[in-house]
């Protein structure tokens, strides 16, 4: 039963696929106890997806069983609309008139867990109504500095904003939460690095055991560890936004272009198949051979990291790491960042773990929403 003292927040959950759809999971599985111990009850008012947002026909938050059945109707591969048209009292509108009328109701969060730039638009106009915004997805906060969706985010994104977005380095991870920590006590940041890819991460553990290097691509194709086409982690794409995001949040004005990118596919085999790829990317097997063994031969291990740090290049890219650092002893697809700074020069603050996986990406997403839900500094906005 939910007291009249709880403070209601309604979440517009923007993509409900793996991640999106664990969020929504995980807030409808831990609703009563938020209400229990944090005097919060968080509602899903809409779910967003490409055939429009699913909401109540009478304003009211989704009941948990349309939830359940949307979720489900996802993983079908069904859309929105289809569950729109099977359940009674369901509307399909405009992802933006969704928005509106939400954050016109009361205090709102926009969970964007989708992929690409397209939604940027929808958390800029968030913003402009006084709701706060989370994300996983890192395109929207990669635009160039000039593009007015991003600049709104990154406006709002410092310490008391109402931009959030832990999940997007490091998955569930408190990589931004403790950067943010040591910028807003007065340290001094010298470098980040990090090992920021869990695809990468195994496939470098399986060539420094020996393995060729299309083999291990294969192998971690094959554990679902890459995309559906490994060229899609291979690129160094998403590492060099994930760096770019960590440089903005040091307060550097710098685009995707400037960053330095070591691509590991090939440039006869950016196009074509995936099978074609496999293939063809034996051809580099020879040369990360002997960049492996020249670094074993210097007590060092081949790690695809990202290097950020105040002022300078920023680049990601195969490097060779000391084997005597927390870098280096890294195995598997774990994600791990070392923060240098003047507090921590000598030895670096590290934080380890999983950095991928819908179930610890939603908790990181979840508890920036928790974090917004009762911010003092920014309010979320009461409603028209």
């Amino acid at each position: 039963m939910v007291g009249t003292g709880l403070r209601r927040v309604a979440l517009v959950q923007i993509g409900v696929g793996t991640v999106g759809g664990a969020v929504v999971a995980q807030a409808i599985a831990n609703r009563e106890r938020w209400c229990r111990v944090l005097g919060l009850d968080l509602r899903v008012a809409a779910l967003v997806g490409r055939s429009g947002a699913l909401v109540s026909g009478d304003g009211s938050p989704l009941p948990d069983a349309v939830l359940r059945a949307a979720l489900a109707a996802r993983r079908a591969g069904r859309t929105l609309a289809d569950v729109a048209a099977e359940h009674g009292g369901l509307a399909l509108v405009d992802a933006e008139a969704a928005i509106d009328r939400t954050a016109a109701a009361g205090p709102t969060v926009v969970s964007d867990a989708a992929a690409g730039e397209a939604t940027a638009r929808l958390d800029a106009h968030a913003l402009s109504l006084g709701a706060g915004v989370v994300l996983s997805n890192k395109a929207p906060l990669s635009l160039p500095m000039g593009d007015p969706f991003g600049a709104a985010l990154w406006a709002a994104a410092g310490p008391g904003g109402r931009v959030r977005y832990e999940a997007t380095c490091g998955a569930g991870l408190p990589v931004i939460s403790t950067l943010r920590t040591l910028l807003d006590t007065g340290d001094d940041p010298r470098e980040i690095v990090g090992a920021l890819s869990g695809t990468l991460g195994a496939i470098f553990s399986d060539v420094a055991a020996g393995s060729p290097f299309s083999a291990a691509v294969r192998a971690a194709r094959e554990n679902g560890y890459t995309e559906p086409d490994p060229r899609d982690d291979l690129s160094g794409l998403d590492v060099a936004r994930k760096a770019l995001i960590l440089a903005r949040t040091l307060g550097r004005r710098v685009d995707l272009d400037e960053v330095e990118v070591e691509s590991l596919v090939p440039e006869d085999l950016r196009e074509g198949t995936v099978d074609a790829f496999l293939t063809g990317v034996a051809t580099l097997d020879a040369a990360m051979a002997e960049r492996a063994a020249a670094a074993t031969a210097a007590g060092r291990t081949l790690k695809y990291v990202a290097t950020v740090r105040p002022e300078g290049p920023l680049a990601v890219g195969v490097r060779p790491v000391s084997t005597a650092t927390v870098l280096g002893a890294l195995q598997g697809p774990e994600n791990i960042v070392s923060m240098r700074t003047a507090r921590y020069d000598t030895y670096p603050c590290v934080v380890s773990g999983p950095g991928a996986g819908a179930a610890v990406t939603a908790a990181g997403m979840l508890g920036d929403v928790l974090a917004l839900a009762g911010n003092p500094v920014a309010p979320l906005a009461a409603g028209a």
